[in-house]
């Protein structure tokens, strides 16, 4: 290899190399800010949470305020009442004391007189009988003892007010007013003072909530910059390997079983056939490669891997695969492949159409199947419950009947015993309570056969819903593997298309199998291992002569790769909100809802997963990764769409210079028959040839000139066409809807690294081995460490990571569920008493 291409091969090698460690840099950097704004985004959740309990203390602290300053208004205004009471009554002592004395020496004056006129009738009785004075003075004295004798009830009713109202304990009333007013005066302070702390605790929280916001955007925006940076980086890696390094790429499955893929553009000859002159040799321009060859190097070697290293390996078949250039691989495009192109356009778009469309049906399907899947379980508790109450109900008829023999042998022996004995009262009563004992049993039993006619006729109507949710389930169940199975035809019909539209951009390909090629160490892939694919291609013997130079060309190293497994994510997560008859529960807890989650495993993928649950708070307008994926998507958008202006301005351009040629050709032909028009044919016979073959090689220019510009505009609208369908495959790979779009940052590379405190790690379930479950206890926490909260919604969501031998570990690839669109559940505590 001259020089010069040493020296071009090291840029090259560099220039790679270093856009490969700034892409390494910039992911790093970007993970770095992931967890940034996860942390941040739980610091506000956390800040909003204790905001939202703080404001919920405050406004019962405020309403117990309230409440104690209505019941200190109340307390003043007794206390104020029981003073003037107090006050009142003892004036009231005072005035019927001296009012019952005063009474009472006039009922004494009145009985003196009253006694007088006893005398006097006497004196007169004796003296005047029968005359009129008698009359006159019986009348006076009957008067006298009736004014006596109500005098003395005067006074003994002024008396007892007099008790009365010295019996009113006011005084006491007041001290108890006065004691009251102080206590609920200090009840007011403390109510006081838990308000104002309480409105500084919301104050704080309020300012914790603004600044965690603050620190959130602050992390969104340095994680939507970094992203803009790696995407550039990657962007120009993918610009420089397509121009300098043969746009060498490996493919690499999600899920590695058998075999990988290597992709590379063909070798482009510098000039074309026809660019050469007629005696010039032909130098091997039409097909300069022999062979491409691939090489498999480990990421930690590939810097000492050379030319004469890969030329020691090309004698061994395990360690390189060969690809045989095909004929004319190398030439200028074959613009008569262009209706190909346009037709596989047509076909690619068609089947990316129907594939979005089977998306959409899958989505509904398994919709609709988390819907019936809901009903069933409704529907089987339902008939649990149902069959309960048949056995509950059998149970109290079987108790029921014991009792009536029971009572029918009692009122039996009872009417014996009251025969034997007519006239004892004891033993009648007891015959009447033991024949009423008896017939409130027969009615007890008569009603419980009527409920079990009901509960048995209940217990059909919920076995014909099982029947039919079942029906409905295994109906769903049915639509979802056809949409499955329709979705995998319509995503192979994509691929093929791909595939079709890479043959014919004169692309290399090769599917390599794990056995099939070893590495330059004569090793077998490892997984997990990472590895980079060399690409040495070898020219022909002709065309190394005819270029002066008898070097082949190694590339550099494809960007660095890996072969893993991946655990299958878990599917058809199941909240249980109520514990069955066989899950023990204490009765002395608060029983908490759900009960627990339950989901169904891969009996292959369970025995080496380890599947940790956790509960993320549903939280609302939190930055998420739907929203990172969609700004990777807009900026991959914005990329295409940029240089499609460009090849769509280039199409005007070439478009524009075609119609002023066409009309400059049409103008000189016009005014080339004009000319000649003019001339004689015979007398100026000369003149007329040399016009003409003038105008022939003038002509001949601007055809050459039109056949160039129309070559460029034909190149121009395929290269449109294949950035159509890039655009395509970019809005194909779209991030879809999601039902979660306000959930905070999360993804699997947060959920792999999640405290082990902060996840609970599933166990089989007693009823199925390969259903897993995790019960919610007063221990369990969300992703943040953070206590459950009442009346919150969470979104349960499982990682599947690997749990096998440690030196095993780098060749799996964790997985995470659907949180997405998993639906949440609303956590609550019910107090039992």
């Amino acid at each position: 290899m001259n020089s010069y291409s040493e020296n071009l091969h090291s840029s090259v090698l560099a220039s790679l190399e270093s856009q490969e460690m700034s892409k390494k840099k910039l992911d790093s950097q970007l993970n770095s800010s992931m967890f940034t704004l996860y942390y941040a985004e739980g610091a506000e959740i956390i800040a909003n949470d204790k905001l939202a309990s703080a404001t919920k203390k405050y406004n019962k602290s405020q309403k117990v305020k309230e409440q104690a300053v209505k019941t200190k208004n109340i307390s003043t205004n007794i206390v104020m009442s029981s003073t003037q009471q107090n006050s009142y009554t003892s004036q009231s002592v005072s005035n019927l004391a001296v009012s019952a004395s005063n009474i009472q020496i006039a009922t004494n004056a009145i009985v003196r007189l009253a006694s007088d006129m006893g005398s006097i009738f006497s004196i007169i009785n004796a003296a005047d009988y029968g005359t009129q004075i008698y009359q006159q003075s019986i009348e006076a004295y009957n008067l006298m003892n009736r004014t006596a004798y109500l005098a003395e009830v005067a006074s003994q009713h002024a008396m007892e007010a007099s008790a009365c109202i010295a019996e009113v304990a006011s005084s006491t009333v007041e001290d108890k007013a006065k004691a009251t007013d102080t206590s609920i005066d200090n009840l007011l302070k403390i109510a006081n003072t838990d308000f104002t702390n309480m409105s500084a605790v919301v104050a704080t929280e309020n300012d914790a909530k603004a600044a965690a916001s603050v620190n959130t955007k602050a992390a969104q925006g340095v994680i939507e910059s970094n992203k803009v940076e790696l995407e550039a980086a990657k962007v120009a890696y993918n610009l420089n390997n397509k121009r300098l390094n043969y746009n060498l790429r490996v493919r690499v499955p999600k899920n590695v079983t058998s075999s990988y893929d290597v992709a590379f553009d063909y070798y482009k000859a510098p000039f074309g056939t026809d660019e050469k002159g007629t005696n010039t040799p032909e130098l091997g321009l039409q097909n300069p490669v022999k062979s491409y060859n691939l090489f498999l190097v480990k990421d930690s070697k590939k810097s000492i891997f050379s030319t004469s290293a890969a030329e020691d390996l090309m004698g061994n078949v395990l360690q390189h695969v060969q690809i045989i250039a095909p004929a004319n691989s190398s030439s200028q495009p074959d613009l008569s492949s262009g209706n190909d192109i346009a037709s596989n356009y047509n076909t690619y778009f068609e089947a990316v159409a129907a594939e979005k469309l089977s998306k959409e049906k899958l989505a509904l399907a398994k919709e609709n199947l988390r819907q019936v899947n809901a009903a069933l379980s409704l529907a089987t508790k339902e008939k649990n419950d149902a069959d309960e109450h048949i056995v509950s109900i059998k149970s109290e008829i079987t108790k029921l009947t014991k009792e009536v023999a029971s009572a029918k042998e009692k009122a039996t022996a009872a009417t014996e015993a009251f025969k034997k004995e007519p006239k004892n009262k004891e033993l009648e009563k007891a015959e009447a309570e033991a024949k009423d004992l008896q017939k409130s049993l027969e009615q007890e039993l008569e009603s419980a056969k009527q409920n079990e006619t009901k509960a048995i006729d209940s217990a059909k109507v919920a076995a014909d819903s099982l029947k039919i949710a079942t029906t409905n389930v295994s109906n769903a169940k049915t639509e979802v593997t056809s949409a499955e199975t329709k979705l995998a035809t319509d995503t192979k019909a994509v691929e093929d298309a791909t595939a079709a539209s890479d043959k014919l951009k004169r692309e290399g390909f090769a599917s390599i199998g794990l056995l099939d090629l070893m590495d330059s160490d004569n090793e077998m892939v490892v997984l997990g291992e990472k590895y980079v694919i060399f690409l040495f291609t070898v020219f022909t013997d002709e065309y190394k002569k005819g270029i002066n130079t008898y070097d082949d060309y190694l590339s550099a190293p494809s960007e660095t790769f890996s072969l893993q497994k991946t655990l299958k994510a878990v599917k058809d997560i199941t909240v249980q909100e109520d514990p069955e008859r066989r899950d023990h529960v204490n009765p002395d807890l608060p029983t908490l809802k759900p009960f627990s989650i339950s989901f169904p495993v891969d009996e292959d993928d369970a025995a080496i997963t380890e599947y940790r649950c956790m509960f993320l708070s549903h939280s609302e307008d939190t930055f998420t990764n739907n929203q990172l994926e969609n700004l990777e998507e807009s900026i991959e958008v914005s990329v295409v769409q940029k240089e499609m202006q460009t090849i769509k301005n280039e199409i005007i351009q070439y478009t524009n210079e075609l119609v002023s040629i066409n009309e400059k050709t049409a103008q000189l032909k016009k005014a080339f028959n004009e000319e000649i028009g003019k001339l004689d044919p015979v007398k100026d016979k000369d003149k007329i040839a040399a016009e003409t073959s003038r105008f022939k090689n003038v002509e001949n220019n601007y055809n050459a000139v039109i056949n160039e510009t129309d070559l460029r505009l034909n190149i121009a609208k395929n290269k449109e066409g294949q950035l159509n369908m890039a655009l395509e495959r970019i809005l194909a790979k779209k991030v879809p809807e999601i039902k979660n779009k306000h959930a905070f940052f999360f993804n699997l590379k947060l959920a792999e690294n999640i405290p082990s405190g902060n996840y609970s790690v599933a166990v089989p379930s007693t009823r199925d081995g390969l259903v897993y479950e995790v019960k919610i206890d007063p221990t369990t926490t969300d992703n943040f460490g953070n206590a459950l909260i009442d009346s919150k919604p969470y979104i349960p969501v499982v990682v599947s990571i690997y749990k096998g031998a440690e030196t095993n570990k780098k060749q799996y690839i964790s997985n995470i569920s659907d949180w997405e669109n998993e639906d949440h559940f609303t956590f609550s505590i019910i107090n039992n008493k």
